[in-house]
């Protein structure tokens, strides 16, 4: 029997020896919930409410596991008995709040917000919220006022600079990310997600050697972590290391053989390197993931060319053309290259003519 098998056991065992104990209850629904078994835990919490109906933490416990199943109507159905309950408590707005944010109702989510702020002492995570809630409409300035009321409030949490980094992205002000980026890695040098933004936001800004360097920290702490394989890979091609993004997208493939981009980089490199047939073998195990995919279709066409194989080249193209009919980049090369097929082909008739 494993651990978790024994501990659940025990746990079961004790609700069994003391059927209205809720603290046992408590005690698996909780383990249930750390273990991500989201349907268990909400079992469990129901049996805390038929003992007390008005017990406030499993309301709201169970509105979190129904809210994180994205069962959110009935997420609403806890969080309102739960502030039903104890109506002074911030945490049942809160939740709220970020129901209604997740269903895209602003002016609910914004309600309850703001509501929480009424009864919260600490409020740098509602602030935190209310910024996400701009920013998810766009409204960037509304969304930075937040997050530095976030930060007046905290300012020791990397989170909230993180956050309004994005928005600055967004904004297109690239040097205020970056400062906001490195106050938060100052904060904590080994949140992965902090490491894993500045490294993009260097990338970004053509920073390559920076970036560089905090893909590799990322990779220091999580060897597997796949984004930041595929995207070191990405830098090392912009400074000319193409054996160590080979190396990279490599080990990316293995962790998550299914996800497509990092077959297509890999492929791409070698075109560059003139290895066709290699490359050719990515793009159609990317293509078998992702069978609608025109811009594979596109890579595929671009490499028979190279490879002076007309006839698939035409055929690769008017499946990019049928996937993406509206696509005036793969119409432009489509047209182009038919131009090219139908000169060649005038070209080896004049030539076989003049021979006989």
């Amino acid at each position: 029997m494993s651990l978790r098998e024994n501990i659940i056991k025990e746990l079961k065992q004790k609700i069994e020896e003391d059927s209205s104990n809720i603290e046992n209850y408590m005690n698996l629904a909780n383990y249930y919930a750390d273990e991500e078994s989201y349907s268990s835990a909400i079992e469990v919490y129901e049996g805390v409410l038929k003992i007390d109906p008005n017990h406030f933490l499993a309301l709201s416990n169970a509105g979190c596991m129904h809210y994180l199943k994205h069962s959110f109507l009935d997420a609403i159905k806890y969080f309102k008995r739960a502030k039903e309950v104890n109506p002074s408590n911030y945490i049942s707005y809160f939740n709220l709040g970020n129901v209604y944010a997740e269903i895209d109702n602003f002016e609910a989510a914004f309600e309850n917000y703001n509501i929480a702020l009424q009864y919260a002492s600490n409020k740098s995570e509602i602030y935190n919220a209310l910024g996400t809630l701009f920013q998810d409409v766009d409204n960037f300035d509304e969304a930075i006022r937040y997050f530095n009321l976030a930060i007046e409030e905290n300012s020791l949490n990397p989170e909230t600079y993180v956050n309004i980094a994005v928005v600055y992205q967004k904004k297109g002000e690239n040097n205020l990310a970056l400062e906001s980026l490195l106050r938060a890695w100052e904060l904590n040098k080994n949140d992965i997600t902090v490491l894993l933004c500045l490294a993009n936001a260097y990338a970004t800004v053509k920073e390559y050697i920076k970036a560089d360097y905090f893909y590799k920290e990322v990779l220091r702490l999580d060897p597997q972590n796949y984004s930041a394989l595929v995207c070191s890979a990405i830098v090392s091609t912009e400074t000319c290391e193409p054996e160590e993004a080979v190396a990279n997208l490599k080990a990316a493939i293995e962790i998550r053989p299914e996800q497509v981009n990092a077959y297509i980089l890999l492929a791409n490199i070698l075109v560059e390197a003139q290895r066709y047939e290699e490359a050719m073998m990515l793009y159609k195990t990317a293509l078998k993931l992702d069978s609608e995919n025109p811009k594979i279709m596109l890579f595929i066409a671009n490499t028979y060319l190279l490879m002076k194989n007309y006839d698939n080249t035409v055929k690769y193209y008017r499946k990019a053309m049928k996937l993406a009919p509206k696509d005036n980049e793969i119409k432009l090369i489509y047209l182009d290259m038919m131009n090219k097929y139908i000169s060649n082909l005038k070209k080896e008739n004049n030539e076989e003519y003049h021979n006989e």
